[in-house]
């Protein structure tokens, strides 16, 4: 039997537009279970409702909403903004654990370099989350009630905010989803010449919209799914390491899942990490790195190493083929730009640089941790490195679906093997992404679990 003709779309004429089940939504705003003013350091406990029959969240509509003042001294932010006051985002039910992942703010600052143009983050990006277009810094806020400022961070880096494609969680499991959302330190978070003596968030609230169908659409889609609700989503995990003037790294990442998709390699100079004279967050350098490989099972990926010189090309490549922007020649990101940013370090007190700084930023910036790479007055020494291993396999784009088609690492080694030169002392941050089913079963225990 042959197979039909095909037919443009265009030649495709419905007789209605289709009626939407009936629902309604609207904006709620969760407030922190252990408080409402928090300092630096400390943690923020928001727990979503349950029970709620036929509701669903959002995630695409959701932002953490925090008003922060600092005491003593003014600050600058990391080039994330404000998303870097987070360092660890966790997830958990009924006494289970779904996500965890500490440098949360670190992760947030390398997939905003990647996706996100300098235009955006002196635009909207600065209105919400205080970033700037200047790429190596977020904006400057002075000391006391002068510099209260409210930020906006958009949270989705989580699985329920990751699924593909996209779906609403339900509401209506007996136990609530609670997130631990633990703030960075001061030293950590910002930078200025002086440390802030403190620094407050107050008013901090999950901001989202609820979605509420009515109880026939509810039992349409409770039918549909038979009282079982599966999200394939992504998820992370960060695993780090340390190490010197070496010529090689091998690094055990000790990662067991079943469909290990890509993993991001960030090295960041140990120097300037938890050091409030410097950025801490995105300030990434190459290092010396001259080639890597990632072997699971002693198999090597890619088959041959990745060569990292000149512009860094080829490791730059390797992370676009691992986000499924290789070929997306409009891609919006932060990697490489030269600007002048408007900044008088005067005024703010930081030291006597001039108002009007000129700034490049290389992605493929290679100075060892004895430089004084980030320090107040060398902005321009602040790198954008960032280089991963892709281990999807071909049948997934992992944009429009989500399959399990990473590699599975159940009961095996993944190690990542690097050569170096002229290397310093240095953070290696690795962001393993892999695939989880979240499943609530509201026939059996109503709980939600996750599969890795």
């Amino acid at each position: 039997m042959s197979a039909p003709d095909a037919m443009s779309e265009s030649l495709n004429f419905p007789s209605m537009k289709r009626r939407a089940v009936a629902s309604r939504s609207y904006r709620v705003k969760v407030s922190p279970s252990n408080g409402q003013n928090f300092t630096a350091g400390q943690t923020v406990n928001i727990d979503l409702p349950s029970n709620l029959a036929g509701t669903y969240v959002n995630w695409n509509q959701c932002y953490l909403k925090m008003k922060v003042e600092a005491t003593g001294n003014p600050y600058t932010l990391d080039r994330c903004g404000a998303a870097g006051f987070i360092q660890r985002v966790q997830c958990m039910t009924a006494g289970a654990q779904i996500f965890d992942l500490p440098n949360w703010n670190v992760l947030m600052t390398i997939l905003m370099d990647g996706d996100s143009s300098p235009a955006y983050k002196a635009g909207v990006g600065n209105v919400l989350l205080g970033t700037n277009g200047g790429f190596q810094a977020g904006e400057t806020n002075v000391a006391g009630t002068a510099g209260v400022r409210t930020y906006c961070v958009p949270f989705v880096l989580h699985p329920f905010g990751m699924s593909t494609p996209h779906r609403l969680q339900p509401l209506f499991s007996s136990s609530p989803v609670q997130f631990k959302i633990t703030l960075d330190s001061i030293v950590n978070a910002v930078q200025t010449a002086t440390a802030p003596t403190a620094l407050s968030f107050t008013e901090v609230e999950l901001v989202c919209v609820f979605t509420e169908l009515s109880p026939g659409a509810q039992a349409q889609v409770d039918q549909m799914s038979g009282g079982v609700y599966n999200v394939l989503a992504a998820s992370y995990q960060n695993v780090g390491t340390t190490m010197g003037a070496d010529s090689a790294v091998t690094a055990n990442l000790g990662l067991s899942v079943s469909s290990l998709e890509r993993i991001i390699v960030c090295h960041r100079p140990t120097g300037t990490i938890n050091d409030v004279d410097f950025y801490s967050l995105g300030n990434r350098a190459k290092n010396g790195l001259q080639q890597y490989s990632i072997f699971i099972n002693g198999e090597q990926y890619p088959a041959r190493p990745v060569i990292v010189e000149n512009k860094g090309a080829e490791a730059l490549a390797e992370y676009l083929l691992s986000d499924h922007s290789l070929v997306n020649f409009d891609k919006q990101s932060s990697f490489n730009v030269a600007v002048a940013q408007n900044v008088s370090f005067t005024s703010n007190g930081l030291d006597g640089l001039s108002a009007v700084v000129g700034v490049a930023q290389p992605y493929i910036i290679d100075e060892p941790a004895g430089a004084n790479i980030g320090a107040v007055g060398t902005a321009s020494d602040i790198g954008s490195f960032i280089t991963a291993v892709e281990l999807e396999t071909g049948l997934s784009d992992g944009r429009s679906q989500r399959l399990y088609s990473g590699v599975s690492t159940i009961s095996s080694t993944v190690n990542y093997r690097g050569t170096y030169s002229g290397a310093a002392a240095c953070q290696i941050d690795f962001f393993a992404q892999f695939t989880v089913l979240l499943s609530l079963n509201t026939r059996g225990t109503n709980v939600w679990s996750v599969s890795v």
